[in-house]
């Protein structure tokens, strides 16, 4: 693909995702906010003068801005706890529900992605072909061939690399009827499994290994049973890798910016509907990760203030808000400028510099 229609595309698609998710966030604090009879003052999607508006029947505003980045949520006497009916008014546990249900709804849509994408392409996984067959292994001697499919075991129907691995693990030194697939023709084969030691016990052992890729379509139960432990896997993968970077120093490196980010979205966005949904599915998580960072300004700063007014008794002082505001403030800038730096330079625009 052409680099400038790439780029038009990646800021075409990041805007896209960017703001679906940021009005996920934002909806997840006001439907929690409904939930404590609290009624937002504005809910607006973007930045700029605005394009439209409304006023429902609950006083909350609607307004869409001329520039589609972003958007908040905004609600009445969100720093005066005088004002009887507001946001600072409510109980510190009810506040703390409201922060929580940003990330949350972020988590919520990742699911709900990976429902779709589940439902759509099925699950990756390996396919019961013999990819490599053990010289003097019982696959070889029965006359397993590289390419066979297995589809059979003693009758029981074969989808995917681990159906066959359970099956055969469960028959050390036993004849086994598999029923294969090679060049169009089926045909059927005994061999004799071999029992292994492994995890003290025995197993049978066949002797392939399997590394051709598929997809098995879900049933619905399946689906959302797997979709949620899709989002946990990847939610455990970064918070080890952040907490990795930050113990170790490695793996710095593998992080990306905004302008990396585009660029993915980008590159998902042109290789089809599915790439798009993932990677959405990905930034919607780490979304939700980073709002919960214990930094003022983000959901986890202000999580992390309730707490404290919930076990203290009594609220932080206006000092230390403000000082601790100012510092979350400064982190943030420093981490988009350093990411900024981080993926321009994988972009190649510093390499003019001198050596």
């Amino acid at each position: 693909m052409p680099q400038p229609l790439l780029a038009v595309m990646s800021v075409a698609a990041i805007l896209m995702i960017g703001n679906v998710l940021i009005i996920c966030h934002e909806l997840g604090h006001y439907l929690a906010a409904r939930a404590t009879g609290l009624v937002a003052e504005r809910f607006t999607i973007g930045v700029g003068p605005n394009l439209f508006r409304l006023k429902d029947h609950r006083g909350t505003v609607w307004s869409l801005s001329a520039l589609p980045v972003g958007g908040y949520v905004a609600f009445a006497g969100e720093r005066d706890r005088s004002r009887a009916g507001g946001y600072a008014a409510l109980r510190p546990t009810a506040r703390m529900l409201i922060v929580l249900a940003g990330p949350a709804a972020n988590m919520l849509v990742a699911i709900g992605l990976y429902v779709c994408i589940l439902a759509g392409r099925g699950e990756t996984t390996l396919l019961p072909i013999a990819t490599t067959i053990e010289a003097g292994s019982p696959a070889a001697r029965a006359g397993l061939e590289q390419g066979d499919l297995i589809v059979a075991a003693d009758g029981t129907s074969i989808v995917t690399f681990a159906d066959l691995g359970a099956f055969l693990q469960a028959r050390p030194d036993q004849i086994v009827d598999l029923r294969i697939e090679r060049q169009g023709a089926q045909l059927d084969l005994r061999p004799r499994l071999e029992a292994r030691h492994s995890d003290g016990r025995n197993v049978g052992y066949l002797g392939i290994e399997a590394h051709s890729l598929g997809h098995r379509q879900l049933g619905f139960g399946q689906i959302l049973l797997l979709a949620p432990a899709r989002a946990w896997t990847v939610l455990s993968l970064t918070v080890n890798g952040i907490v990795g970077t930050i113990t170790t120093g490695q793996g710095a490196g593998q992080f990306t910016g905004m302008l990396g980010v585009a660029h993915l979205a980008g590159v998902a966005a042109a290789s089809g509907p599915i790439p798009l949904l993932a990677l959405t599915a990905v930034l919607s998580i780490n979304l939700a990760l980073m709002n919960l960072l214990p930094i003022p300004v983000l959901d986890g700063g202000a999580f992390l203030f309730c707490l404290f007014e919930w076990v203290a008794g009594r609220p932080a002082s206006a000092r230390v808000q403000e000082l601790a505001t100012r510092t979350g403030v400064a982190a943030i800038a420093g981490l988009f400028a350093l990411s900024t730096i981080h993926d321009l330079a994988g972009f190649g625009l510093f390499q003019w510099l001198p050596k």
